[in-house]
């Protein structure tokens, strides 16, 4: 009898150590495994942001971009209640000014040359017509709200132009003004970023306070100088 449980006990060792076994548990460990490391994971947004756009289409968003950032630029000079944000916005005027009288000159030197447009569509005359509406803190955070996602369709718009475009000097342009664009964007960032001190507080906690980072004094100033320096351009 004892010597019948031995044998059993040994037969059943053998069957949990069999391939089919092992292979199981393989399988088992390699599908947790591309669960954690994320392996059939999506592509991230910073992946898919580029667009394909034609010539004409990307002429009539840069131009569209520009006409609304200076406009809504000055409004931030004159109603925002941060002090950095009013200087983002100055920076914003100066920037687009420019990237508007670069862009025309490319125009101008495309083989597919496409007219531009000389007043805002529906969609950037309503988020103008919010920022002429709201005061204060509100204004300051509507108006960071729209920079940031302008900024992201802007990226999107150029980097797609730039990699793919069609027409040499446009390509070239959207080429020269991506690094500004980043700048501005990256400039958003810190500014609306949690601990960032007093452009954190001023521009979304909807309080006035004294400046208190060093590198928020000196930045936009410094960008806007990065930007046309570097490039010649400016962001979207």
């Amino acid at each position: 009898m004892r010597k019948m449980a031995i044998l059993t006990a040994a037969l059943l060792a053998t069957a949990c150590n069999s391939p089919d076994t092992q292979q199981t548990e393989q399988v088992g460990a390699d599908d947790a495994m591309t669960t954690d490391t994320g392996v059939n994971a999506p592509a991230t947004d910073d992946m898919a942001m580029m667009e394909n756009v034609s010539t004409a289409d990307y002429v009539t968003r840069a131009a569209m971009s520009d006409m609304y950032e200076i406009e809504a630029g000055k409004l931030a000079t004159d109603k925002a209640e941060s002090p950095d944000v009013r200087r983002f916005g100055q920076m914003m005027v100066n920037d687009h000014t420019k990237s508007s009288q670069d862009m025309k000159r490319a125009v101008e030197g495309a083989s597919a040359a496409a007219p531009a447009p000389t007043r805002l569509d529906a969609e950037h005359q309503g988020m103008i017509d919010r920022l002429k509406s709201a005061e204060g803190a509100a204004f300051d955070r509507e108006y960071m709200s729209q920079q940031m996602t302008a900024h992201r369709k802007a990226l999107a718009l150029h980097e797609g132009y730039a990699n793919s475009g069609d027409d040499a000097a446009l390509k070239a342009f959207a080429q020269k003004v991506l690094p500004v664009i980043r700048t501005h964007h990256d400039r958003i960032n810190q500014m609306q970023g949690a601990g960032a001190g007093s452009a954190s507080g001023n521009t979304m906690g909807g309080t006035t306070g004294t400046t208190g980072a060093a590198g928020t004094t000196g930045t936009p100033s410094g960008t806007t100088g990065t930007g046309q320096t570097s490039t010649g351009g400016t962001s979207r």
